[in-house]
């Protein structure tokens, strides 16, 4: 492509609780552009498995799309704080469960051309249940399903939650009882 694209100035628009809302304008050399971002601090994603190959997942309402949602539990991460430890806290938070073991799988940004978000997606393991303590402005209901089941919903639609999706596409291409072999790579 020969152009290296610098971003010269970022204007915030509104700023909110969590997010900030920008214009940015890139030079590429040739011209410049300016586009709206949503200046995000990052989340985590989190994939508990249960020792019955089930996985801890969430029903919760959500006000993008006004409705109940299936997905894995996941939260922003806080000023200061590093993804394990925001993934700790939300999994507990979230589920009631704490995970014995726990492992970033991979990184990905969840809309990129309009958003800095990064999400980080964990494997949580070794699961026990302490109870959970849901946030005030949230409506979340716990269900545990089995990994077939929850792939089922990915393809008929019941699942639409994009990071939901690319999570458990991810473990189960990578680190289901037939895909054992990619595990000893990462």
């Amino acid at each position: 492509m020969g152009r290296n694209p610098v971003s010269i100035s970022q204007e915030i628009l509104c700023k909110g609780k969590r997010f900030t809302f920008a214009k940015l304008t890139i030079d590429f050399g040739d011209k410049r552009i300016m586009r709206d971002l949503l200046v995000h601090p990052g989340a985590v994603v989190i994939i508990p498995i249960l020792i019955n190959e089930h996985i801890v997942m969430l029903r919760q309402y959500r006000p993008g799309p006004l409705d109940w949602v299936v997905e894995l539990p996941a939260g922003t991460i806080e000023t200061g704080e590093d993804p394990r430890s925001t993934a700790e806290r939300e999994l507990l938070e979230e589920t009631g469960y704490r995970a014995g073991e726990l492992r970033e799988l991979f990184k990905m940004y969840s809309s990129p051309g309009v958003s800095s978000e990064v999400l980080h997606v964990f494997l949580a393991k070794q699961l026990t249940y302490e109870g959970s303590s849901h946030q005030e402005d949230e409506a979340i209901e716990v269900i545990k399903i089995s990994i077939e089941e929850a792939i089922k919903m990915i393809r008929s639609g019941e699942i639409v939650d994009g990071k939901t999706i690319a999570s458990l596409l991810y473990y189960v291409t990578f680190f289901t009882a037939s895909n054992k072999s990619y595990e000893k790579d990462m």
